[in-house]
């Protein structure tokens, strides 16, 4: 079984190239519903994918790891997406549950709040490189070797100690979401909100306080209405589409 979350679909893909290579089920966590625990027994193999906010692992997967027991004989693995570097957020992935195997692959950056989205060659250019690294990783995966496989980056433990605590601590927050004009009331961020803390109030989108900010409202609003500040106006917003993929 591989599980995975997913904001704007970079984690997603990778969980599904990997199921597809592999025969594996794919479960997104973020559409689980139960609360019991989960046992993956000897001889079973599984596989966390999960993108990394400010250096650390998304927080719904580390969450949602604490309900895994794996015992003795299984074999996991955990990948977690990134811009460029991934810091120790899968050294912290590994406190959380056994793992033998961790990967960090490149995907192109959604973060528009900090920067504007990447052209159209660059990201085709980065997901052809993932593509031949989760190859690489399956071919592994199936010899159950165990290998870690991140890159860290420079002073990639104090990013995650350090600046990862921050982020959660004051970044997560939704009071620089606001919606314009051209917003159509078609609910999409509503839907694909992980944490559900947008709701639709007089057709237009009204947010709560849980955010993890994985950016998935900016990004596939089709109207290009929702804001955040004043800095993502002019930028372009990115989520995964099909045609990026190439071979």
């Amino acid at each position: 079984m591989l599980y995975y979350f997913s904001g704007t679909g970079n984690s997603e893909w990778v969980a599904k190239k990997l199921g597809q290579i592999l025969h594996m089920e794919i479960v997104n966590i973020s559409a689980l519903k139960m609360t019991e625990p989960i046992t993956i027994g000897p001889g079973e193999t599984v596989g966390f994918i999960c993108p990394t906010y400010a250096w650390a692992p998304a927080e719904s997967m580390t969450h949602f790891m604490k309900r895994v027991t794996i015992e003795e004989g299984a074999f996991s693995f955990a990948v977690c997406t990134c811009e460029s570097e991934a810091g120790t957020a899968l050294k912290k992935l590994k406190k959380t549950l056994k793992l033998q195997s961790c990967y960090s692959i490149r995907m192109p950056s959604n973060y528009i709040l900090g920067g504007d989205v990447a052209s159209e060659e660059v990201i085709r250019n980065v997901i052809r490189a993932a593509k031949q690294q989760i190859t690489q990783i399956c071919e592994e995966v199936r010899r159950k070797e165990e290998v870690y496989h991140v890159e860290a980056g420079v002073f990639g433990g104090l990013k995650t100690v350090l600046i990862a605590p921050a982020f959660n601590k004051f970044a997560r927050t939704t009071s620089g979401f606001y919606v314009e004009e051209g917003c159509n009331g078609c609910g999409l961020c509503v839907r694909n909100c992980p944490t559900g803390t947008i709701t639709l109030k007089e057709e237009k989108p009204v947010w709560g306080n849980k955010c993890l900010q994985c950016l998935s409202c900016i990004n596939r609003c089709p109207k290009q209405a929702i804001q955040y500040g004043k800095q993502t106006k002019n930028r372009g917003r990115y989520y995964f589409k099909e045609c990026y993929e190439t071979e």
